[in-house]
């Protein structure tokens, strides 16, 4: 679990390791980002919505396919509710060096064996996203499902990351010269997981003001 000071700093043992974490793969594990409270709370909220198929796509075309949570259901409120943190904004920044954040916007997945639940490569290049963000909601473990993250003109891997314990996370930077994938679910599960995107604009205030008007809906 990372440390965190009052006013968001990560404390300086930790913030070494992290940044030359970030820095050499651009990506970085954070243990534990949220609790064993809330994540249980989340995974209740999830069993109790009902998930429906989702198709990822782009102007070129589909590149992956999963479940995910309605944005009406009260799961994706409260995941919102937790990672709109000025404090977490800070310690994201202080660790990864991005511009000022702005606000998270993210969504809750899964994905079974069998189902075809993967995602292909692509780049999250839109919306001013700066870093993407995965937290393990997972109640069982699992086979496949492995982010995997690259450079767009190479077939090296800069990181891999398989499944993690529940309320473990890790962050990636989001560029143009970079791409990502999740590999197909092989066995066990469900792989759930809440995703997202730390974002420059909106501000707080603006994101706040219309998310929770659409919440409503």
């Amino acid at each position: 679990m990372i440390q965190i000071k009052r006013d968001g700093k990560v404390l300086a043992n930790d913030l070494e390791k992290l940044r030359s974490e970030f820095a050499r793969q651009s990506c970085v594990l954070l243990p534990q980002l949220i609790g064993p409270s809330l994540v249980e709370h989340l995974q209740r909220q999830v069993a109790a919505a009902r998930l429906v198929t989702k198709f990822e796509g782009d102007e070129n075309g589909q590149f992956g396919k999963v479940l995910f949570v309605p944005p009406t259901k009260p799961a994706l409120f409260v995941f919102h509710l937790i990672m709109n943190n000025r404090k977490l904004f800070n310690a994201i920044e202080d660790i990864t060096q991005c511009l000022p954040i702005g606000n998270f916007f993210g969504r809750l997945h899964s994905s079974v064996p069998g189902g075809n639940h993967h995602i292909d490569w692509h780049g999250d290049n839109a919306d001013h996203r700066l870093l993407g963000l995965t937290i393990d909601l997972s109640g069982a473990a699992y086979d496949g499902g492995v982010f995997q993250l690259r450079r767009k003109d190479s077939e090296d891997i800069l990181c891999e990351v398989p499944r993690r314990q529940a309320g473990d996370a890790f962050v990636f930077r989001i560029a143009t010269d970079l791409q990502h994938r999740l590999t197909v679910i092989e066995g066990g599960g469900p792989r759930t997981v809440g995703v997202g995107w730390f974002r420059s604009q909106p501000d707080f205030g603006a994101f706040a003001k219309s998310y929770f008007q659409f919440s409503r809906v």
